[in-house]
């Protein structure tokens, strides 16, 4: 069986070498599109490809609006384009398999069956007051997860289903759909995914801000914007300073989407793979919210310069249009004038010469 993973990651150094190291252990082949991270994740992923590790990587960044349904359809796309997969991993950076083996994972996947998607349940980690704040590495930070009932978080899509037309994945990759018809999926008994959605202040914050910045931008943001972004900027709002005392209500509602207030003590003790980079695992959330006010800046510089060219070519347009009519008109006066002199003109008599 073989299988591979999507991603599109942006500022995510704080984890992005664990993750790769990670999910490469049950994949054999990451395809990612780094989408204009400001911190150190481009050069961990250019180390990670030197190392010869089974990775492609892109740099595309998106300006401003942040589409990434779209975006992952076209990458899985790409990714059986590139290879036979027999099945197809979305992941978010901040998302980890967890399995006993890889044996493990190809029982659960061949059990799947029919025209149906895999679904994994989810293990999200929360911050609590009880993590150490002098563990820089978030993984073994992070030691509670929430208590929900299983549910199906986000989907495995089978690769021939990825091949077929109409195919396609919706924001989040909780779903997928054919035709724009939700395709049918089943939880896989013994595989699991380990979330790291809030990670630090930081972190949190400028997640927050960057992410409501480019779902405001989109044009159906009415539509498609998450409730927990515009809750965590509400808080962010009641703030009155840069520290953020209501740090646990944020990171209720920026976390996971069912992250709730009850927690149980369940560390990540299933990870795989060594960091031999940690000095680059830093993020800088400045930069971060920088970046996605500059991308709304320049959109809105090029949407000013197309209505301005537009508008010339409509003037110029509407010119020219007027100075052709203006031709006809005259030349269609000329006529009528010169029909009336023809007929003031006296007849000569009959037989007159």
């Amino acid at each position: 069986m073989r299988l591979a993973g999507v991603s599109i990651v942006r500022d995510e150094a704080d984890i992005i070498e664990a993750w790769v190291r990670h999910n490469l252990f049950f994949l054999d082949h990451l395809y990612i599109v780094d989408d204009g991270s400001t911190d150190q994740t481009t050069r961990i992923l250019e180390i990670l490809v030197e190392e010869g590790l089974p990775i492609s990587v892109t740099s595309e960044k998106s300006l401003a609006a942040y589409h990434q349904g779209e975006r992952t359809t076209a990458l899985i796309t790409h990714a059986m384009n590139a290879s036979s997969w027999d099945f197809i991993f979305p992941l978010d950076g901040d998302e980890f398999i967890v399995a006993e083996d890889r044996a493990a994972l190809e029982t659960d996947l061949a059990a799947i069956g029919g025209y149906r998607l895999g679904g994994l349940n989810p293990r999200h980690y929360l911050m609590t007051e009880e993590d150490d704040p002098d563990e820089p590495c978030p993984l073994t930070r992070l030691r509670h997860v929430a208590v929900h009932d299983p549910y199906i978080f986000k989907v495995v899509v089978p690769g021939p289903l990825a091949c077929e037309r109409g195919f396609a994945i919706i924001d989040g990759n909780h779903r997928a759909t054919k035709w724009d018809v939700t395709l049918p999926s089943m939880m896989l008994p013994n595989v699991q995914l380990a979330h790291f959605p809030a990670r630090s202040e930081a972190q949190l914050v400028s997640k927050g801000i960057a992410g409501y910045l480019r779902w405001t931008a989109r044009t159906d943001f009415s539509e498609g914007a998450p409730d927990r972004i515009l809750a965590g900027v509400g808080i962010l709002k009641e703030e009155s300073d840069i520290r953020v005392r209501a740090l646990d209500r944020l990171a209720e509602v920026l976390g996971p989407d069912r992250g709730g207030r009850h927690a149980r003590l369940q560390p990540f003790v299933e990870r795989r793979g060594e960091v031999r980079y940690p000095e680059l695992a830093r993020i800088f959330p400045y930069r971060r919210v920088l970046s996605a006010t500059d991308d709304l800046v320049h959109a809105f510089k090029a949407a000013l310069d197309e209505n301005r060219e537009l508008r010339q070519v409509g003037a110029t347009f509407r010119s020219r249009l007027i100075a052709l009519f203006s031709r006809r008109q005259k030349s269609l006066l000329k006529r009528l004038t010169a029909l009336r002199h023809a007929q003031d003109v006296p007849k000569a008599p009959l037989g007159y010469y």
